[in-house]
């Protein structure tokens, strides 16, 4: 039993799907086969520093150092007392 009759096909419609397999198996084939240049760039973060290395070199660079929040201005107390004074049980004590 051939394809045709078993599955209602003409024989034209059972060489233009072979046909179709075949261009696809070719296709997938010259894919498979072709070489690409290696032109890749790879980079890689690490704890104290990071880089990146391509086909022309190298390129390392230092982790930014952690600078902890500082305010652009000074801190203005609510009630400004002078740096020689202190609070003793509740009492205000200038020297």
């Amino acid at each position: 039993m051939s394809l045709s009759t078993k599955f209602g096909l003409t024989a034209r419609q059972v060489r233009n799907g072979a046909l179709l397999a075949l261009a696809i198996g070719a296709g997938m084939a010259s894919l498979a086969v072709s070489v690409t240049p290696a032109s890749a760039v790879v980079c890689a973060r690490g704890v104290y520093r990071a880089g990146c290395a391509g086909p022309h070199g190298a390129v390392v660079t230092r982790r930014p150092v952690y600078h902890p929040y500082v305010r652009p201005y000074p801190y203005a107390r609510p009630y400004p007392y002078a740096r020689h004074c202190y609070w003793r049980a509740g009492v205000r004590v200038c020297r």
